[in-house]
């Protein structure tokens, strides 16, 4: 009766032990796996945004060159079209911008944010909605190449 006593006891607490390790290893392969997917969609959120504030920024670029603010090899007038243009880069730019606030650490919310503020800047300026000369859109496009690479 003790030798079968003893096997059961074996036997029960191997089963426990290998379902155990079994739960063990399936959380932190599915840690990894979400780690791997919240990573995707980081990269993906930062790839996304970054292109929108390109296409913000060469927007403005051009129409500050048109003004002489800026030097551009093709100057835009703000025609209809043109400041259509710049606003669906900037409603772009907005939309980019949720997903970053929503999957990225504190620090980066604060560098897209001041990245952002650099950005309005030049939209201003090429907008006329901020008195500029050449000098200032310099700053500006310094204090955006700056927020850009911090």
């Amino acid at each position: 009766m003790g030798s079968q006593l003893s096997a059961l006891i074996g036997v029960t607490l191997g089963a426990a032990l290998s379902y155990l390790v079994t739960m063990l290893n399936d959380r932190a392969r599915w840690r990894r796996e979400q780690g791997a997917r919240w990573d995707g969609l980081l990269l993906q959120a930062y790839s996304d945004y970054g292109q929108a504030i390109k296409e913000c920024v060469i927007a403005y670029q051009r129409l500050a060159a048109q003004q002489g603010l800026a030097q551009h090899p093709t100057p835009r007038e703000p025609t209809a079209d043109a400041l259509d243009q710049a606003a669906r880069a900037e409603a772009r730019r907005t939309a980019m911008t949720e997903p970053l606030r929503l999957l990225a650490d504190p620090a980066t919310a604060a560098a897209v944010r001041r990245l952002n503020e650099a950005v309005w800047q030049l939209e201003w300026m090429a907008r006329g909605r901020l008195t500029a000369d050449a000098t200032a859109w310099d700053q500006a496009y310094t204090g955006y190449r700056d927020a850009a690479s911090a």
